[in-house]
């Protein structure tokens, strides 16, 4: 008696397909991603600054002095360097003083992030800022990707919006 063996697996044909089809899915599905991972790099850089900002503004409280977020000019804080601040090299809350106390550092944000100019902002022991800050706008070169607004109101209070099209104009909401 002689038995039959049948052989199982995928044939040549079969793999080749199937590798086909994904690769085409791949390729339907990396521009979404792009934009995703876009997206998220805006989201995330807007709730790390909101962050800092709140506490620095609680330190500032509870130390009763003043606490500063200051822009970094390199990629590499606490040594931030000389040159026009960017909040996308990181940034340093310290207390100012001759020799700053260095409270907590945030190292650079994605390089996917527009340049966005800076300066100090300065919390005083009562949780208001020294001088309100303009608008601090978080996008990419992308323009599909929709762009995340930081204001800070008179009590020292950070918050984040999103950005609003209007016609011609653009504002935070």
């Amino acid at each position: 008696m002689r038995h039959a063996f049948r052989q199982t697996g995928f044939t040549l044909i079969e793999l080749m397909i199937t590798v086909v089809i994904v690769g085409v899915l791949a390729k339907l599905a990396v521009p979404a991603m792009q934009q995703m991972m876009l997206s998220q790099y805006v989201r995330s850089g807007a709730s790390n600054l909101q962050t800092a900002l709140y506490y620095a503004r609680s330190e500032a409280i509870k130390r009763a002095t003043n606490v500063a977020v200051v822009p970094c000019s390199a990629k590499y804080p606490p040594t931030c360097g000389t040159g026009s601040p960017d909040w996308t090299n990181g940034w340093v809350i310290q207390i100012p003083g001759a020799t700053p106390t260095v409270l907590k550092t945030q190292a650079a944000l994605s390089d996917q992030l527009s340049a966005m100019a800076a300066s100090t902002i300065t919390y005083r022991s009562d949780g208001r800022v020294t001088s309100t800050p303009g608008t601090i706008t978080f996008q990419t070169a992308n323009t599909s990707v929709a762009p995340r607004c930081i204001k800070i109101d008179l009590s020292g209070r950070p918050n984040v919006t999103n950005y609003t099209y209007s016609g011609n104009t653009s504002t935070c909401g």
